[in-house]
């Protein structure tokens, strides 16, 4: 299979199952991590390793903004599990196409700089959290520390491959 072909079905698989999480959340919570726990499995241990260090970023991230007053996930947890899974089946992507793409760094990192903040506003309006702060500040934090985020771990996988 050509390799843009392998990107765009990854993009919109991810899509798909992006959009399941938050329109179900707790209700599919077992399939949700399941399904991005055997995603992870299924990298080589070193890119595994790259995934969950970003998982775990991103989900340090998340709970940053939800502590700070930024956002509310709807619930008793500071993070939610199916959110969690969501950083996790992201992760897995994001590692696997860092690797495999021959797009540059910094391309990649203007892209999710865009598009993670996109995915908050959606899941916003889909009813999964709400931003306790005007959209546009929401929106502007979010992009900075997507790019930060998104820089160290470009810059980390750099050293790694």
């Amino acid at each position: 299979m050509k390799r843009h072909l392998q990107v765009f079905l990854l993009a919109v698989g991810f899509d798909l199952y992006w959009f399941m999480v938050v329109l179900f959340r707790e209700r599919g919570l077992v399939l949700w991590l399941g399904l991005a726990i055997l995603a992870c499995f299924m990298l080589p241990a070193a890119q595994r390793l790259c995934a969950l260090m970003l998982t775990a970023a991103g989900g340090g991230l998340d709970a940053l903004w939800a502590l700070t007053g930024l956002i509310d996930f709807h619930g008793e947890a500071l993070l939610p599990l199916w959110m969690l899974a969501l950083w996790l089946m992201f992760a897995v992507m994001w590692t696997h196409l860092t690797c495999s793409t021959s797009l540059p760094g910094w391309m990649l990192v203007i892209m999710a700089t865009g598009g993670g903040p996109i995915a908050y506003l959606i899941g916003e309006r889909l009813g999964a959290i709400t931003f306790l702060e005007p959209t546009f500040i929401v929106v502007g934090l979010m992009a900075t520390g997507w790019l930060v985020l998104m820089l160290f771990f470009h810059i980390f996988m750099g050293r790694h491959q």
